[in-house]
């Protein structure tokens, strides 16, 4: 399991430094849009050398990219994930309830919305409840203005879907348990 994990991080170490170099590529590129349309407006057209100069200068600056994603968003939200289910998997797996117990509460496997058993679990990264993806676009579609669902939530805040991350605890949950 740590050799499928490590290569999990790796994978999505990868993708942030990717996404840091599409992020620069992008920056560098509306730079060079701008500064072409720049002399276009001037009636003057870019020289070859000038051209090959700043591709020479856009390549220098991504060979130097900072590949440190310790900071990173995805890498930080991927090991928080990560933390959660390996607390998930360390407790007890003979659990046939419907709910798993989790750092002393319990998650329900039932859509507060629906009140079918959840397929695709979703987490509402303000109160931390879950609900099925399907479920809960479902409801923002009808009415955007929607606070969580769950009977009792003290959440005052309208449920956006940049809230909502996929529950993996849950989910591997469901796997190991269906019906």
């Amino acid at each position: 399991m740590d050799e499928k994990l490590k290569e999990l991080k790796c994978i999505v170490n990868n993708n942030s430094v990717q996404d840091k170099k599409l992020r620069l590529f992008r920056e560098r590129k509306n730079q060079l849009l701008n500064l072409n349309n720049d002399d276009d407006n001037d009636d003057n057209h870019m020289e070859q050398s000038d051209t090959e100069n700043r591709l020479n200068e856009y390549r220098l600056i991504l060979s130097k990219t900072d590949n440190d994603t310790l900071k990173d968003d995805k890498l930080i939200e991927f090991d928080k994930h990560v933390e959660a289910l390996l607390d998930g998997v360390a407790q007890k797996e003979n659990d046939t309830d419907a709910e798993i117990q989790l750092k002393g509460g319990y998650v329900n496997v039932i859509d507060p919305i629906s009140k079918k058993r959840i397929v695709d679990p979703v987490k509402n990264t303000i109160c931390g409840h879950t609900y099925d993806q399907e479920s809960i676009m479902q409801l923002l579609k009808i009415n955007k203005k929607t606070r969580c669902p769950v009977i009792g939530c003290k959440s005052t805040e309208f449920v956006q879907l940049s809230q909502l991350r996929p529950d993996i605890v849950t989910k591997t949950y469901l796997e190991k348990h269906p019906e």
